[in-house]
Formats: C-alpha cells, sequence, structure tokens
C-alpha cells in the first residue's frame, strides 16, 4: 500500500525558478514518486548542504524531527551524518534520486502510514494546521460543525499538540532530577545563542536610539527597531528556526543600520520583537533552562504572556495558571501536571527572555533542597541587558552549554 503512495518532500531554500526545475525533475521520476509537502507534514526533507546555510539548515531540521529520513544534496558525498541521512552526489541525476526515495521508504516506520492516511480522510489534516497557532484557532477547530466526528477532530488536535511539541519544545526525554549527573543535560546558555544576539542588538539599539541589524554568514538576517517595536526578519521561518536553535559560535555579529541598508527593508515583514524574542527562546531552549535557574525555587509570574499573539507551546496555558499562585517551584510544577518536563522547561525559557517570570530565593539551609547545578544567579533582566549592550557582543565567540 506504501509503495504506491506518493512520498511527501519538503525543502529548504529553493526559489520559485528552482522549484519549478526541481517538480519538473520529479514528474519524470514517476507520478506517485515525490509530492511537495509543507514541513510540517512531511515523510522526508531534502537539504542542500553544499549552500551558506545548508549545514545550520541540517543539524537544525535534525534537532526538530530526530526520527525522519533526510536527503541531502552535496558535491563531497562521504560524510553521511548519522543513518537517517542519505546522501545524493551532485549533479543529481533520475536513478541516484530515485534510489534515494526507495532508501526513505525503507527508513519509514509503519506507524507514518496510517497516521496519515487517517488525516488524509479527514478535510482537518496536519498541511491545514500552521506553525503557530492562537487560542482562537485551537476554539475554532474544537467548535467544528458535524461535517466531522469527534473522533476526527480529537485525532486532528492531538496531531497538532504532537506537531507543536517539536515545533517549539524539542524531544528532549525526561531526566532523572534527583541525579545531579543528569543535571548537565538540563541547561543552556541563551547568550551563545541568536537569542542571545538579539538580547544584546536591542539593548545597543536603545542606548544610541538607532536601528540595528543582525548579520550571520550571509549578510543581513534581522533589522530590528525597538522604538517601534519591531523587526523585519529577512530570512525564511525554517531557515531562522535553524539558526536559532544552534549556537552562533562567533558568526553573526550586529552593526548600526545605516541610511545605504534601506533598500534592504524593501518588501520585507515585519513581526512585533516580542514574538521574535519569544520564538528564538523556545528554539534555543528546546526543553532546556537558562543556566543558573534553580529547580525548586518557587516560580512567580509577574504577567501572563499575551498567548494570543505569541506562539502556545504545549500545556502553557495550564503551566501558567499553575504559576499564577505563586509558590510553586518547576520540579512540583512537573509533578503536579504530569506533563513532560520539556514542556514547563521551554516555557520558563519564553516567560524568562521576556522578564515575565523570576524565581524567589529560598534559604540555602532549608532541609531538602534540592538545586541545580551551582551556577551564578543571571541578573535582573534590565542591567543584564545593559551590560551586554556595552560589551557589543562579546560573549558571541564564546562555546555553547549543550
Amino acid at each position: 500500500m506504501y509503495a504506491q503512495t506518493a512520498l511527501r518532500l519538503c525543502h529548504s531554500g529553493m526559489d520559485s525558478r528552482a522549484l519549478y526545475a526541481f517538480e519538473i525533475f520529479l514528474s519524470r521520476i514517476g507520478p506517485n514518486a515525490c509530492q511537495i509537502s509543507d514541513e510540517g507534514a512531511a515523510d522526508v526533507a531534502l537539504i542542500d548542504v553544499d549552500t551558506e546555510l545548508g549545514p545550520y539548515l541540517l543539524k537544525g531540521h535534525r534537532l526538530l524531527y530526530p526520527s525522519r529520513p533526510l536527503i541531502v544534496t552535496t558535491q563531497a558525498p562521504g560524510g553521511r551524518p548519522d543513518p537517517l541521512t542519505i546522501e545524493v552526489a551532485k549533479p543529481i541525476g533520475l536513478t541516484a534520486f530515485s534510489a534515494a526515495l526507495t532508501k526513505v521508504r525503507r527508513l519509514l516506520p509503519p506507524s507514518a502510514i496510517s497516521l496519515r492516511d487517517v488525516a488524509e480522510g479527514t478535510e482537518l489534516n496536519l498541511e491545514t494546521i500552521p506553525d503557530e497557532l492562537q487560542i482562537t484557532d485551537l476554539q475554532a477547530l474544537q467548535e467544528t460543525g458535524t461535517a466531522h466526528t469527534r473522533a476526527d477532530r480529537v485525532l486532528t488536535l492531538r496531531q497538532m499538540e504532537e506537531r507543536l511539541s517539536i515545533l517549539y519544545v524539542g524531544s528532549m526525554p525526561d531526566v532523572d532530577l534527583d541525579n545531579p549527573t543528569t543535571h548537565t543535560t538540563l541547561f543552556y546558555a541563551p547568550e551563545n545563542f541568536l537569542q542571545g544576539a538579539l538580547a544584546r542588538a536591542i539593548a545597543h539599539a536603545r542606548e544610541i536610539d538607532r536601528p540595528m541589524r543582525i548579520n550571520d554568514a550571509s549578510g543581513a538576517a534581522l533589522f530590528l527597531d525597538p522604538r517601534s517595536g519591531l523587526a523585519y526578519p529577512t530570512r525564511s521561518a525554517n531557515a531562522m528556526r535553524a539558526l536559532a536553535q544552534l549556537p552562533t559560535r562567533g558568526t553573526v555579529s550586529m552593526a548600526r543600520l545605516e541610511p545605504r541598508d534601506a533598500p534592504l527593508l524593501d518588501g520585507l515583514v515585519s513581526r512585533p520583537l516580542e514574538a521574535l524574542e519569544w520564538d528564538l527562546a523556545l528554539w534555543a531552549s528546546r526543553g532546556r533552562l537558562p543556566c543558573g535557574t534553580h529547580l525548586d525555587h518557587p516560580i512567580r509570574l509577574h504577567c501572563w504572556p499575551n498567548l494570543t499573539r505569541l506562539a502556545v507551546p504545549p500545556e502553557a496555558m495550564r503551566i501558567a495558571s499553575l504559576w499564577s499562585r505563586g509558590s510553586i517551584s518547576l520540579r512540583e510544577t512537573v509533578r503536579v501536571l504530569g506533563v513532560p518536563q520539556r514542556y514547563v522547561f521551554a516555557f520558563y525559557s519564553a516567560c524568562h527572555a521576556l522578564g515575565l517570570v523570576e524565581q524567589i530565593s529560598l534559604p540555602s539551609a532549608l532541609p531538602g533542597s534540592r538545586l541545580a547545578p551551582a551556577q551564578p544567579a543571571p541578573p535582573p533582566r534590565g542591567l543584564f541587558k545593559r551590560l551586554l549592550g556595552k560589551l557589543l557582543g562579546a560573549r558571541l565567540n564564546e562555546d555553547a552549554t549543550d
């Protein structure tokens, strides 16, 4: 049955002309061999690793979809990063690409077939679910009319939750919070990611009262105007997510926006800085906590995140409701809600990036207090940004906490 079903393939970085040529190429392989799909519903991804962003897209996609087969095209095959990555040497021929698709079919688990077939049996399938969902969208889906059965809606909602989980909180499994040796996997250093670069750029922009730009290896990636509270990404959502998930290690820089940069802004779509900071924190965190976070200090939620305008990670409403009481720790939040640790930790990281939460200090001699590995507690967000703004990105070359 599956051999007669077209594989769903998503691509990264093709412009309209290249995509048109690629679709003609696919049609020559066979009518049911492969079809272009969006990222969330794809069976396999195609990535050209010879481009500037190729290595980032490859690593970022693997972080988002650890069990998805990948086809990578390269002029220098032989790297084979993992068993699920299939290399195709350039120039790409029909026989070689067809053989790669055959390998993909063998790698796909049977569960992927049944899930997709069920989704195709209703109009509410994965392709209709956008990367970012607002609360009103969720309510509308729940209130869908009688054209769909309750089982259809429940299945779609579960698929949506799973997709949101991968997109915004990663796939890190739970670890034993009572075992100090496992704590090294729970923390990350925000300043070593695009999240930290954005914080430094915003701080400096406010200090000099001028817009800023953040550059990656290919040029301008972001334009920032804190005075209007807007950001102008030049990269696609997929490329931005890939960049945000990996340590920068000196690959990004910032500079003042100059008059000669004005043509680069033409045609760019703005988005609120707050929403960008939120997304970058979720993507960098991938279910981890900022260094210096304590597992047992109570969380105080200063104000609710505006979840009608921000990406809503799984269980966000329940977590925020629990924290609004101001008397429960991260460890207890996981236990009380009975949800994966990454749901709680990623949501905390995003709220922390916007200054919406703080931890209430406890006496160090409190019996039974179990803390995260000793790390210097982060200073208040305002002071932290001002100091980093003065350093002008001096930490960009530091190694990341894995």
